[in-house]
């Protein structure tokens, strides 16, 4: 293969491929357009690829979530406001200052949901 500062050849690309050692055959001329040309093949394979991937069935929506004051979650837990600033490590409780607490709502029926089975 000889080395040269412009394109190489599909036949030069095919026996890099096939043998890699032969990288020691290539100019350091030659290498940023190797670079390039294997990038843009890179980026070609990949995107066909993608396109190619058979269909998934339809993600579900993204579950609508809303950050509820201690007030509003406290009845849904069956909890005073106090408990639950008592209980700020739930995985559902977000600190938000030192005195704001705001608590998920999609986070809040998912725990209570597992809590009940």
């Amino acid at each position: 293969m000889t080395a040269r500062p412009s394109a190489f050849s599909q036949s030069d690309l095919e026996r890099l491929v096939a043998d890699p050692a032969r990288v020691a055959d290539v100019g350091v001329d030659g290498i940023p357009a190797l670079l390039c040309q294997l990038g843009a093949l890179q980026t070609a394979l990949a995107a066909r690829l993608v396109a190619s991937a058979s269909p998934r069935e339809p993600a579900e929506p993204a579950e609508a979530d809303r950050l509820l004051t201690v007030e509003e979650a406290a009845p849904i837990l069956g909890v005073t406001p106090r408990w639950l600033y008592g209980h700020q490590r739930l995985p559902f409780v977000r600190k938000l200052s030192r005195k704001a607490l705001r608590v998920s709502e999609a986070g809040l029926r998912r725990w209570l949901a597992v809590k009940r089975t």
